[in-house]
């Protein structure tokens, strides 16, 4: 497994939420401790027939129902990486250290 530097350096205003979880999830020191998951709140589908949910085409899992139609959703770095990318994060990435 790689570790990965991801440096934002320009987003459009849709963006800044996205930017915004990314920050608080890497300030948190969870990505150093190999937390693979980012976690975020999202509008409830209407009728959901599972916890299997896709956000502009990314594989994320409901993991918890909230208040006002909210749910607690779980997505791997990986997808959130690219879903900010899909929505113009201007994002460089570069590889730290290869652990094993």
């Amino acid at each position: 497994m790689a570790r990965i530097l991801l440096k934002i350096k320009g987003y459009p205003d849709e963006a800044k939420e996205l930017v915004d979880i990314w920050e608080k999830y890497s300030n948190s020191g969870l990505a150093k401790d190999g937390f693979n998951y980012v976690t975020f709140v999202n509008k409830r589908p209407q009728n959901p027939k599972t916890q299997n949910r896709r956000i502009m085409g990314f594989n994320a899992e409901s993991i918890s129902y909230l208040n006002n139609d909210r749910e607690l959703i779980k997505m791997s770095v990986e997808n959130f990486i690219y879903l900010m990318a899909k929505c113009g994060v201007d994002i460089e990435v570069n590889d730290l250290e290869v652990v094993e």
